[in-house]
This record gives structure tokens, sequence and C-alpha cells, in this order.
């Protein structure tokens, strides 16, 4: 799902203060045991080494650490070198992963019809809730700001993956047809939710109405895609008020600053 690169801009000399965006830090995971960073803006996908376990999905903490799920097992995953390590078995199978802003010791997961929580520390699922017409295609993604997951559900028919919506406590509404098929992979970066399909599709996702628009193909990686990591909830822009002092020192000796310019998965 962290600690992430922050990028700060119009950092200004005494203490005016600093107005900037925070650049999320995603990840993908492979089919071919890959994990690695994905620039959104390019597609571009950088591997870290092959552990050679295949995750189903992943998901990255608020306090910046990197989790993966097999359809059996939760393992901790380094950042720095793609490594994992087993933390402990589930108990149940889940393809999607996902964490809230609430608690970084718990980590919510989805398979088939099935919303879970898992414990970080032992890898055990609990069962929330089952869910009505759903069926989980890969991925779960926070919105923090109305405090709900959005997850991808297969479609009867399969023609096209469904937008939900999931409470905390499993509570679920269908939002609306996709567009596409096999999205296994889900996060919100800088307010936007973007989607990755099995063949390697980048897309974006309209929250209100599930609508998916093509944005490119991912590039560097082998394999189908399988999971998909970013910051919990949709970034917004952080900015520090400078202080009166400051402003009036900046009037009396001139213009000083400096710029500095981060699954129906079997």
């Amino acid at each position: 799902m962290k600690k992430l690169p922050i990028a700060i801009a119009g950092a200004v000399v005494f203490s005016l203060g600093t107005i900037g965006t925070a650049q999320a830090a995603s990840f993908l995971s492979t089919a071919n045991g890959e994990v690695g960073k994905i620039d959104t803006s390019t597609g571009k996908f950088t591997p870290l080494n092959s552990n050679d376990i295949p995750f189903f999905d992943i998901a990255l903490s608020n306090s910046g650490e990197l989790f993966g799920v097999t359809p059996s097992a939760l393992y901790s995953i380094d950042k720095s070198t793609g490594l994992s390590s087993l933390i402990g078995y589930l108990f149940a199978f889940i393809n999607a992963l996902g964490f809230s802003d609430d608690d970084d010791k718990v980590l919510y997961g989805a398979g088939d019809d099935s919303f879970y929580t898992i414990d970080t520390s032992s890898g055990a699922a609990s069962l929330v809730a089952k869910i009505p017409n759903f069926n989980s295609s890969g991925d779960i993604a926070f919105d923090s700001v109305n405090n709900q997951f959005f997850a991808t559900s297969l479609s009867v028919d399969g023609s096209s993956d469904i937008l939900f919506s999931i409470a905390n406590d499993g509570t679920a509404s269908e939002i609306g047809s996709i567009g596409f098929s096999d999205i296994f992979g889900l996060f919100f970066e800088n307010g936007t939710l973007f989607g990755y399909t099995g063949d390697q599709q980048q897309i974006t996702i309209d929250p209100t109405t599930g609508a998916g628009n093509f944005s490119q193909n991912v590039v560097g990686a082998i394999g189908q895609l399988f999971g998909a990591a970013g910051v919990s909830g949709a970034t917004v822009p952080s900015t520090t008020v400078p202080e009166p002092m400051s402003v009036l020192s900046l009037l009396a000796v001139g213009a000083f600053g400096a710029g500095v310019l981060s699954k129906g998965k079997l």
C-alpha cells in the first residue's frame, strides 16, 4: 500500500514554508514473480530482484511496509530488493489486498465473494462479510475521502469487470461496468484511480461511474500483471502557510528562495 518519496516545490529560506504535491511510490507484481515500481506517467515498470513468488496482490501500508499475498499465505516484501519473507498462512483464498487509513496492523483483503481483515503479524484472515453479486477480480484500493474501498469484481458474463464500493464493515454497492476485464491491480495516485489488467494495460477509472479509459501499455514487465499497490486514498497537495515574521524578513532582504524540483487470479 509507507514511506513515500516526497517532491517538494517552492522551498523558501527564512522558513517561508513549502507548497508541494506528495509523489507516490507505486508498485506492481507479475505472474513471473517480479515486484517493481511503476511510473504512471510513462508506464515504465522497473523490476526489483525477482523472488520467484507470483504474488496475487500486494499492498503498501501507511508506514511504508510492503506486503504480498499468494492464494494461501501473507509475506513481507523488502521495497529495495524485492525479496520476501513468509509471515503466516491465511486459511482463506484471497487475491486482493489493501490498507485503510485506520490501522497499519489491519490489512483488508477480498477473495471470491468474501471480504476479510488480515493480521499483519500472523497472516491469519478473519471473515468480515459475504458480498452478494461480488466475485473478486483481483484488487481493492482505499478511498480516504469517503472512507471506503473500491474493488474490481468479475461480471457474470465475463465481458467486463465491475467496480464496487466496500465499507470497512463489508457493506458494499455496485457502481458500474469498467469496460475492461481482468483488472488485477488497483490503486490511487495523486487523486486518480489507476487500474492494471493482466495483459499489461494501464487504465484510469472514474470512481463515480466505474467507467474505465485506456491510458497506456506497461513496458518492462514480463508476463501477466498480478497485483498493484500505492498510497492508500487519494493524494492531496500539502501546503504550509508562511509565518508572518518570515514574510517580513523576506520583504526586508528581497526575494530569496530556491525551488527543489518520487486476477480472476486462479
